[in-house]
């Protein structure tokens, strides 16, 4: 991974948004088919963004050497992202974009970055440092800020246009802007996206899960949104568009089918009986050709729920050494 790879990944730290600064939609390509928003100010006042936030620092050292090297900590600095993909993945048609507002030392950010093997090219009066692309055929990355509240990082062609977006005041005509900002509204993160469900498998490293969603129900879903509202109470939200109303049902009769076999293996499983508990405000419904599904969750409990999940895999290890 390079270094700049590891600072787009700085960036989109598990941050939230409650909804989407136009500002940075502006940032979007217009052939845009997936666009995702974090904002970290809401993780700073909830709970559960806490949690989220006090667990990603733990033993992260690469974070505390870039924070080092820097004084930039995306934890704190990064105020909302916003990133966005026309996913045409294998291709040298290939774009994606990362737009973020936060606090910015732009001179010691650069400098760093510098220091590492980037290299400063002025485009539109805007400096933007640039990185090999690494790997042959991969397209160079770029990273810019037009002020010290505003980031860019992507390919160097959707920088440079999210500039002249930028320069111009031309606000991004993608379809997918509007299904954005309806998908933001009310939530703390927030996802949209035009690709089929099963275009996904090939970017899931776990074979099992990829082959599954290349499976016929999945392949039926041609639009997904969705967003998660933290607070004392998680809700999780999603709504997916289907080839047809019987895809849609058909959806909602695996999710219930699959929720009532947990729920009654709740009492020999202590794991199913967390899940379990979890799912019973579970809601799944149809409108037309759309599923629609959400699931309220106690803070405290998906705490609970996530912490057995971590230190199953520790105990194995134990288990097995």
């Amino acid at each position: 991974m390079t270094r700049l790879s590891r600072f787009a990944i700085l960036l989109s730290l598990p941050l939230c948004t409650f909804a989407a600064d136009p500002s940075l939609l502006q940032f979007v390509m217009p052939d845009a088919q997936v666009v995702a928003g974090l904002q970290v100010n809401s993780a700073k006042t909830s709970l559960f963004g806490q949690y989220v936030l006090a667990h990603f620092s733990v033993n992260d050292t690469k974070l505390e050497q870039f924070t080092s090297q820097t004084g930039f900590d995306p934890r704190q600095d990064v105020s909302e992202i916003v990133i966005a993909s026309n996913w045409k993945s294998s291709s040298p048609n290939n774009h994606w974009i990362v737009a973020a507002h936060g606090t910015f030392n732009i001179s010691k950010i650069t400098s760093s970055v510098l220091a590492n093997g980037g290299t400063v090219t002025t485009y539109q009066g805007i400096n933007v440092v640039t990185y090999s692309g690494g790997s042959k055929g991969q397209p160079d990355t770029g990273l810019a800020f037009l002020d010290t509240s505003t980031a860019l990082l992507g390919d160097v062609t959707s920088v440079q246009a999210s500039i002249d977006r930028a320069k111009s005041n031309t606000p991004t005509d993608a379809s997918i802007v509007a299904k954005s900002q309806t998908a933001s509204s009310g939530q703390d993160f927030w996802f949209v996206t035009l690709v089929p469900l099963s275009n996904f498998s090939s970017s899931i490293p776990n074979q099992n899960l990829g082959g599954a969603m290349q499976g016929n129900l999945l392949a039926a879903i041609n639009q997904a949104s969705g967003g998660i509202r933290f607070g004392d109470t998680v809700t999780i939200s999603a709504a997916a568009v289907t080839r047809s109303e019987k895809d849609a049902q058909a959806l909602v009769d695996v999710v219930k089918f699959f929720a009532s076999l947990v729920q009654l293996n709740r009492q020999q499983n202590s794991a199913a009986g967390q899940v379990g508990t979890l799912l019973d405000t579970l809601q799944a419904t149809t409108s037309g050709n759309i599923t629609n599904i959400s699931l309220a969750i106690p803070e405290q409990q998906l705490e609970q729920l996530l912490n057995s999940a971590h230190s199953t895999p520790a105990k194995a290890a134990a288990q097995i050494n």
